[in-house]
Order: structure tokens, then C-alpha cells, then sequence
């Protein structure tokens, strides 16, 4: 049975409330235990149109859950995507603030500009890389708002799968010059490396996870758009942040990207 629209529209509320006091939110499955997926996207929506109303821009996509792992935490099948807000980019070279935190994490990513629109379904990995303008390193910084270390597929969606802050790097390269599937990802905290893989992690090819990104959101009737950004889900395992910790990232191919919490 769909998720009642009272329910949406209380949903959607709570997660406005809480980020107005700066407050943890309760696991939705205890209050919802028979959400669905759709339910989920639903109130997606309902936030996003928020944003919207708020006087925010969409300026892109982010998947999530491009790994086997993430999507067994969070008791799903397959990934996810969430919404891009221009109030969730954080220029490059500064300061990020930790202390609105609740649990956050860092994520490496491999992000795609996009130079044409993209409107599923059926897009393939060819059709992606025809229309990516360019492709740059990022970070994503996510934010488990949760009142308790619990996270689920009901909270992922219902709150925009965690969105809170992206940096993106200075160097946009042409996809026709990178081994995309095979870019190496070195990850350094506080000076020690924490992680080293590829972005292979990503449903193994970034440019896959995008194509994925196209065809989910032709079923909730949109498109990625020419001058989108799409964060294509994270590709080392994830590290934690606090105040004064600072993390530097290099991608093969692209650039050392780095951000500090203060």
C-alpha cells in the first residue's frame, strides 16, 4: 500500500525541522517499518521541493550505494540516488565547519559534468561518455543524521541519501583521456594514508553508475540536464571526520584534491 501523503508531507517536515535546530532525526524505519523504496523517493520529493521553495538551486545528481556493501547495510538491491542543492557545494580550497555534524564521512568520487542532457531509459555507458562534458575529482561529505548510529534504506531516501557537502577539484579532464573504470584513489588523513583503490568501487565504472543515475530517474519521469554535476558513489571506504582533521586525495589522471574541518 504507497505511503499516504499526510505521512510524506510529515516526513518531509521533520527533516526540515531538525536541520533548522541543528538536531538528530529518529531512524524512519521505527517510526515506518513498512516503507518502500518508492515511499522513499517520494518523500525525496517532498524535500527536494522544499529545497526548492527555500530559494535553493538544483545543480545536480549524486548516486549512492554503488557497492555491494553499502546496499547491504542499508538493506537494499540496488543503489540509489539522491539531489545536488548549490547550497551543499563547498568551494574548493576552504574550511568546512564540522560542528553542524551529527556522524559524518568523508567519500572519494569520481564527478561527472555533464556537457549534454541525458534522458533515460535504455542510456548506456557510450551514450554517458557522449554527453559528459568533462569528469573531476571530489569529495563528498555525508552526514548520518540518525539519533543513534542507524542507518537504513528509509532515512537514505526520506533525507536525500545523506547529502551535506561536496568539493569538487580544479582540473576538469575530457573523459577520452582517462581510463575510467582504473583511476587509482590514494586517501590521506591528518598526513597517513587510510585508504588506496580504484574507481572500479563505483559499480565498476563511474561512467556505469551515471548511466544507472539516467535510467532510474527516466522512472520518476526526469533527466540529467547539460551542466549537471553527478557525484558517481564513492570508491574507498569511508572515513570519518572532526574538527581539525584534514584529508588530502589523489586521483590518477586528475589531480591531489584536499579540504580541511575546522
Amino acid at each position: 500500500m504507497p505511503i499516504p501523503k499526510d505521512t510524506i508531507i510529515r516526513i518531509s517536515q521533520n527533516f526540515f525541522s531538525t536541520e533548522e535546530a541543528h538536531a538528530s532525526i529518529t531512524q524512519v524505519a521505527s517510526l515506518y517499518p513498512n516503507i518502500t523504496a518508492e515511499d522513499g523517493y517520494q518523500v525525496m520529493q517532498a524535500v527536494v521541493a522544499g529545497l526548492r521553495k527555500r530559494g535553493h538551486k538544483q545543480i545536480g545528481i549524486k548516486a549512492g550505494a554503488t557497492s555491494k556493501m553499502a546496499q547491504e547495510i542499508m538493506g537494499l538491491t540496488e543503489p540509489i540516488y539522491g539531489v545536488l542543492f548549490d547550497l551543499y557545494q563547498a568551494p574548493h580550497g576552504e574550511a568546512i565547519s564540522a560542528e553542524h555534524f551529527i556522524h559524518p564521512l568523508l567519500e572519494c568520487e569520481v564527478a561527472f559534468k555533464m556537457g549534454q542532457s541525458l534522458a533515460g531509459p535504455n542510456i548506456t555507458r557510450d551514450d554517458v561518455l557522449a554527453a559528459t562534458e568533462a569528469v573531476v575529482a571530489s569529495f563528498e561529505i555525508v552526514d548520518f543524521r540518525t539519533n543513534e548510529w542507524k542507518i537504513g534504506m528509509g532515512e537514505a531516501l526520506c533525507y536525500n541519501v545523506f547529502a551535506r557537502h561536496f568539493v569538487l577539484g580544479q582540473k576538469y579532464i575530457p573523459v577520452d583521456q582517462l581510463d575510467l573504470p582504473n583511476i587509482a584513489i590514494t586517501l590521506s588523513k591528518n598526513g597517513e594514508q587510510v585508504g588506496k583503490g580504484t574507481s572500479a568501487a563505483a559499480l565498476g565504472d563511474p561512467a556505469l553508475a551515471v548511466a544507472w543515475v539516467a535510467n532510474k530517474l527516466a522512472q520518476h519521469n526526469s533527466q540529467l540536464n547539460a551542466g549537471d554535476i553527478v557525484l558517481s558513489g564513492a570508491t574507498l571506504p569511508v572515513q570519518s571526520i572532526k574538527a581539525g582533521d584534514r584529508f588530502d586525495a589523489s586521483f590518477e589522471g586528475l589531480e591531489t584534491i584536499s579540504v580541511k574541518f575546522v
